[in-house]
């Protein structure tokens, strides 16, 4: 069985009989002697966010790690990235976000933190599902002896390990819409802003446990942007994304984010090696960094992971990806939507401009989207009509990526092009091409 997607496990948790990824006590605990038959005993922390089912499947994960060994400290709702922070800075042996990052609330996940504070790469992942295999339910018991409430710790220390990387007070006078998509943020990004004397107003902080991410976040800028404010961060369910807003209604990517944040650090003489991308990031931004800060430009496929081991590959120390999956890596290792809003607002403020002075202008990208219920290999005979699509745009000078996601059951379509009616007509005709072929799965 397939665990991983791009990031991390995913899984409903509503039953339906046409999923295989479906939420159960016993599912969890096959992955909890997974994950502890592979990874290496010690302390581990675990966070979760507000999805009604969090705190349990947290508690089912925490009890099998617990029965061999495994010190879980219980660091409560906070964002995915405080993880890497807390391995770092606590010197942990790695851990756990329970979270479906961005997905609605009927779906939830696992995603893994090495000691180094990076996500699991795949070879951990191909031994984890190997283990998973293997399950038997008498291998197990389920103890707490070794589980710690941790949650005060692991907030007051996320809290002073941001705010030490900024000045006292340098958001003052600004005021800041913050939406945190009903989700991990909506507690510690308040406090930290406000700590940083913003004056904030608040969108998408009332989590029911079911409205994570529903009319709010990032998948849902307009509530944010709707609001009166000198700029609008915009966080997903997990904390892990960010897109900003500014006093006009203009919504900012990561692709634009990007675009600012290292146009300063080749002026500060900080910028080390290559800018990595993804095949989605915008031709705009590549060329961007190639003619105008000198540096390179590396593409690697779709997630956040790739692009931190990348990173690490070539000495790098800022990646990310159009969604607003933005890696600092001088400072933590994964991306960190709170970090990364404030060291935007921290150049913008430093320069005295205005957003949209500091940021690419970019070329169109048509996108769109297929459900899929069963993927097909996309390089066979079957869809060998796309060479000859592909060719029409790139003679054209655009580009057009097509690929199944890695967190839904979903195939993507995206046309890049400076003409916006050109890449519509062809993410149309590419549409109209494979639709019928995955229908006809049905």
């Amino acid at each position: 069985m397939e665990l991983f997607g791009t990031d991390g496990i995913r899984f409903l948790t509503v039953q339906d009989k046409n999923k295989e990824l479906v939420y159960s006590p016993f599912f969890i605990s096959r992955i909890g002697y997974a994950a502890a038959r592979v990874l290496k005993k010690g302390k581990y922390i675990l966070v979760w966010d507000t999805r009604k089912s969090s705190h349990h499947i947290s508690y089912t994960f925490s009890a099998v790690l617990s029965s061999f060994g495994f010190e879980t400290l219980l660091g409560g709702v906070l964002p995915t990235p405080s993880v890497s922070a807390l391995i770092i800075s606590l010197g942990l042996s790695g851990g756990f976000s329970v979270s479906a990052s961005h997905n609605p609330p009927e779906f939830n996940g696992i995603k893994f933190f090495l000691e180094n504070g990076l996500k699991a790469d795949e070879d951990t992942e191909a031994k984890i599902e190997s283990e998973f295999s293997k399950f038997s339910e008498d291998k197990i018991t389920c103890q707490i002896s070794h589980i710690r409430n941790f949650e005060d710790v692991a907030y007051s220390a996320y809290v002073s390990f941001i705010k030490n990387l900024f000045p006292k007070g340098f958001l003052r006078g600004l005021k800041i819409v913050l939406d945190c998509s009903n989700g991990a943020t909506y507690k510690v990004a308040p406090h930290i802003f406000s700590s940083f004397l913003a004056d904030i107003e608040l969108v998408g902080c009332n989590p029911d446990g079911e409205n994570i991410n529903v009319g709010v976040g990032s998948e849902n800028p307009n509530a944010a942007l709707r609001k009166s404010g000198d700029f609008k961060l915009i966080f997903d369910g997990d904390g892990d994304r960010i897109l900003i807003g500014d006093s006009k209604g203009n919504l900012y990517d990561g692709d634009h984010i990007i675009s600012l944040l290292t146009r300063f650090m080749k002026d500060e003489g900080k910028l080390k090696g290559a800018v990595v991308g993804t095949i989605l990031s915008n031709k705009a931004l590549e060329d961007f960094v190639k003619n105008k800060l000198g540096a390179r430009f590396e593409r690697v496929n779709v997630g956040d992971r790739n692009i931190a081991y990348k990173m690490r590959e070539i000495g790098s120390n800022i990646g990310g990806e159009e969604s607003g999956h933005i890696i600092l890596s001088d400072i933590v290792p994964t991306g960190d939507g709170i970090i990364v809003g404030l060291q935007t607002l921290f150049y913008i403020l430093k320069s005295g401009k205005d957003l949209s002075d500091l940021v690419i202008k970019k070329y169109y990208q048509a996108k769109g989207k297929i459900d899929v219920p069963k993927k097909e290999d996309l390089g066979s005979e079957k869809f060998s009509f796309l060479h000859k699509i592909f060719s029409d745009i790139e003679r054209a000078g655009g580009r057009a990526v097509v690929r199944y996601s890695g967190t839904e059951p979903v195939l993507r379509v995206m046309v890049e092009h400076a003409d916006e009616s050109f890449a519509e007509r062809y993410k149309d005709i590419i549409i109209g091409e494979l639709s019928p072929i995955f229908r006809n799965q049905a």
